[in-house]
């Protein structure tokens, strides 16, 4: 009767693919192998507790990743060289590795995020082309390329900015754990009509509380009956003695990605903003440790942390 592995069996073998692929000179991989499989219909945490221990024993086994990350569908986790890089990739089935000649993968890679367009109004949205949605970059050991595209993908409608939203907090709950675990991450967001108010959001994975939080400080309305039904039916479910408005979704909530993107896009809405074009994410940081990317966030970004606008 063939064995069947368990989930440490795995581990173990994924540790061994990745110090092979790694640390074999020349070595490339020209069909990704699969490390991991995800039983039908396993949800997002599922998935990630499954990965977590396949991505400790890689890590055990040819030290820290040079840039942390994820796709809208899986990991995307870099071991770089100057000549190769090993990923760490996959979809909601499987998640595999793969050796890629370092120059010619981030050619392609810049290649990829050049020529996707967000699509318009009533078009399909491409968030799901994009090689990653997130990168987070610690100064990791190897050498990351100078070719990684950190450039901006602006949603064309509202709705496609809440699918990117959506895609974004999905990803960050099932990735962000495992690659950096118990650090929060997060960004403010702006908007050219309301300019002297931000929102806040933030996933915080810590054993304390995990969970996806949005909030929005409403100084100068009263917050009359009206006022607070009005919040009420945009999504908002807590209003603070200070005056600031808050929904919090524990990470086990399946639509929490979802209900925070609309509740965010609606607000903006509320507060006169006529496109995506017209908000901005900035102080966007993964525990305040690394330059942190957000290409897939379908939103306009400024990149210095701490500004006005």
């Amino acid at each position: 009767m063939a064995h069947m592995m368990n989930a440490s069996e795995h581990a173990v073998r994924a540790g061994e693919i990745a110090e092979t692929l790694f640390n074999t000179p020349g070595a490339l991989a020209p069909e990704p192998v699969t490390v991991l499989a995800y039983p039908d219909g396993a949800g997002r945490l599922a998935r990630r507790e499954a990965l977590r221990p396949v991505y400790e024993a890689i890590v055990a086994r040819i030290g820290a990743p040079t840039l942390l990350g994820g796709s809208a569908s899986g990991p995307s986790v870099r071991w770089c060289t100057r000549e190769r890089i090993l990923l760490l990739s996959g979809d909601h089935t499987h998640a595999e590795l793969s050796v890629h000649d370092a120059d010619r993968f981030v050619d392609e890679e810049w290649k990829t995020f050049d020529r996707t367009k967000p699509g318009r109004k009533g078009q399909p949205h491409a968030f799901d082309a994009l090689p990653y949605t997130w990168q987070l970059d610690r100064k990791g050991p190897g050498n990351a390329t100078s070719w990684t595209f950190n450039g901006i993908f602006v949603a064309g409608s509202w709705d496609h900015a809440v699918t990117g939203l959506e895609l974004m907090l999905a990803a960050w709950v099932e990735q962000y754990p495992v690659q950096a675990p118990g650090d929060w991450i997060g960004f403010n967001l702006w908007t050219a009509r309301d300019w002297r108010r931000d929102m806040i959001v933030s996933y915080t994975p810590a054993d304390h509380g995990r969970e996806l939080a949005v909030c929005i400080h409403d100084r100068g309305s009263e917050q009359t009956a009206e006022r607070q039904a009005q919040m009420g039916e945009r999504g908002w479910h807590t209003l603070t003695d200070h005056q600031w408005w808050r929904t919090e979704l524990p990470e086990t909530d399946p639509d929490g990605p979802r209900l925070i993107a609309e509740l965010m896009i609606a607000e903006c809405r509320a507060r006169r903003a006529t496109c995506p074009d017209e908000l901005r994410a900035h102080d966007i940081s993964a525990g305040d440790n690394g330059d942190l990317w957000l290409t897939g966030l379908g939103l306009p970004t400024h990149p210095s942390r701490g500004e006005h606008f």
